[in-house]
């Protein structure tokens, strides 16, 4: 009795194996798995995101108001070089500017005696604070500059503690005794920032000695 030979192709077939159920039934689950998580990660992707940009933000108007106070601490008793001399004005102030001479960074790494002026101006996206910084000189035409210390701001308010004999220490919008400094300036900043509304509140603290 002869053995019967099989074909070369129906036997290449015969060694085909398929995936069993089960085994299909475990890779359905790991990439059901593998999806839920992805999506998961999607989802916390944009509230991290907006997190790092309102930390990002609340740095930027907190060193804004920081560097505020670092200017208003190196103010002194004497009046702008572009004013008046004989009007004798130390500082004016409203609620979105003031102006008074102070020792203020200039170059790279260097400070010098400068007219400075603060100041909230309207731009489109906001209220952009400035500060413009004028040379002292006598004999020259002074040649100003002029720079944004933070962009796009809500609002902006500067108060400033002086006295009076009959109320004593109090805060005032308008600064009027404009031949003395006062004491101390209130920062008020506010910005939007990713939907989200961040204020910082600082008091710069003046040598009036100075």
């Amino acid at each position: 009795m002869s053995n019967r030979q099989m074909p070369a192709r129906e036997h290449r077939v015969s060694q085909v194996e398929g995936f069993t159920l089960p085994e299909m039934l475990v890779t359905l689950c790991i990439t059901a798995l593998l999806s839920g998580l992805m999506i998961a990660s999607i989802g916390q992707l944009r509230p991290m995101q907006n997190i790092a940009e309102v930390n990002d933000a609340e740095m930027e108007i907190e060193a804004a108001s920081t560097y505020l106070q670092a200017l208003l601490g190196q103010a002194r008793r004497l009046a702008p070089i572009t004013d008046d001399p004989a009007k004798k004005v130390v500082f004016s102030g409203d609620a979105q500017s003031f102006k008074l001479v102070a020792v203020t960074m200039v170059g790279n790494q260097r400070s010098s005696l400068r007219d400075v002026e603060i100041v909230a101006r309207q731009s489109g996206s906001g209220l952009d604070l400035i500060q413009r910084n004028v040379p002292r000189r006598l004999f020259t035409a002074p040649r100003g500059e002029e720079f944004t210390i933070v962009p796009a701001l809500k609002s902006v308010k500067f108060t400033y503690l002086g006295s009076s004999e009959q109320e004593g220490p109090r805060w005032v919008d308008v600064w009027t005794k404009r031949d003395a400094l006062p004491s101390a300036l209130k920062i008020n900043l506010v910005a939007m920032r990713s939907g989200r509304e961040i204020a910082v509140e600082n008091i710069a603290i003046i040598d009036v000695g100075r």
